[in-house]
């Protein structure tokens, strides 16, 4: 199974961005049981304490990802990426450690 994912992560060791107000994507793919960065993408940070709308510049940023994983989501941000069929998880920890559970498990196949 294919796949591309985002993560929230400053240096793409940990989850560590809320999704409104990440600066860094790191973009993985994932095929058959390995992984490999594309890239870090840069975002303009939406949210300073309070976030209202606004996160077309965001789904655009991860338009070719399957799955995003963020420290933090708000109920309107997640509404609104679901609604475009972007699939958003909360998680904490280790990207790799996150990488190897979606790759061991099928965790995308388990939560879609």
């Amino acid at each position: 199974m294919p796949a591309r994912i985002a993560f929230a992560s400053l240096d793409g060791s940990y989850v560590d961005q809320h999704f409104g107000s990440a600066r860094i994507f790191q973009v993985f793919d994932i095929v058959d049981n390995s992984h490999r960065l594309v890239e870090a993408r840069r975002v303009k940070a939406l949210c300073n304490g309070s976030c209202e709308g606004g996160f077309e510049h965001l789904l655009a940023a991860l338009q070719d990802c399957d799955a995003v994983f963020v420290s933090k989501i708000g109920q309107g941000a997640a509404a609104f990426m679901i609604g475009q069929g972007k699939r958003v998880f909360e998680a904490s920890g280790p990207v790799e450690e996150i990488l190897a559970q979606i790759i061991e498990g099928n965790l995308l196949e388990e939560w879609g």
